[in-house]
């Protein structure tokens, strides 16, 4: 009987912990996402609510760093101060979003060792936020003996005026600030977010999923390449804590 007992246990060790813990039925969930998209970066917030046991809705807000697939950063060789610059970039493109969305448990968490998988689903609006890009620029020349000066200005770039060799780098973040536009637009997005963590009561979780974004009028991050639809994958670490709905304040102090 002991030796039974023996196999039973080094058997159970080798399938995981057992989750004496249970979650509770009826939680709300807050979380928080950093994420890497296919064109850029971004952070967000998540709130969730019960529908049943396996269906939940949730809202979330977000802020992107939207670049385009054209971006290449090169520096001017000619020029002591050598800073990176993307020749032809004329906006820099930011978006604030929020949404509604829906939540699918897919496959349950059965012990501390083990994943949980959901499936997600949302939409909602964009705020697009398209600022100019200024550069320093070298807009005259002067030979004096056997010695050329260069004069640099501050302009916007026209990529038919200039060439890379004319930038010297970006301008002040500022330069431009005041001739910021801004963009509407919607977003769907469906994922999948598989949560690993041992604690029953917080989330951790990789989230990765496909973006889709609709503006109402076309963005030009790059000259000469105005987009109104935006693709992307991306993959986002969440973590985040639970409660249960049904405990009062003071209650969930005490546990």
């Amino acid at each position: 009987m002991l030796l039974l007992l023996f196999v039973l246990s080094g058997f159970v060790y080798a399938q995981g912990e057992i989750e004496f813990e249970r979650e509770p039925d009826n939680y709300n969930e807050n979380s928080f996402g950093a994420k890497l998209n296919s064109n850029g970066w971004g952070l967000d917030y998540r709130f969730s609510q019960r529908i049943t046991y396996r269906s939940r809705y949730f809202y979330e807000a977000g802020f992107d760093y939207v670049k385009d697939a054209k971006e290449i950063k090169v520096i001017n060789p000619y020029f002591n101060q050598q800073r990176k610059f993307v020749f032809g970039k004329i906006h820099s493109f930011q978006t604030i979003k929020a949404g509604m969305g829906y939540n699918r448990l897919l496959v349950e968490k059965r012990d501390r060792g083990s994943i949980a998988i959901n499936a997600n689903f949302s939409a909602g609006g964009i705020l697009g936020i398209a600022k100019p890009i200024y550069y320093e620029l070298v807009d005259s020349t002067k030979v004096v003996g056997d010695i050329q000066y260069y004069y640099t200005n501050i302009h916007r770039l026209d990529i038919h005026k200039y060439n890379p060799t004319d930038v010297v780098g970006k301008a002040s973040f500022f330069d431009g600030l005041s001739e910021t536009k801004f963009i509407p637009g919607i977003f769907v997005k469906a994922a999948l977010n598989f949560d690993f963590s041992r604690n029953v009561m917080k989330s951790n979780l990789i989230e990765t999923g496909i973006n889709c974004d609709f503006y109402f009028n076309e963005v030009e991050i790059m000259a000469e390449n105005p987009k109104s639809l935006f693709l992307s994958i991306y993959v986002s670490y969440r973590f985040g804590s639970k409660y249960n709905a049904n405990l009062s304040r003071e209650a969930r102090k005490e546990n």
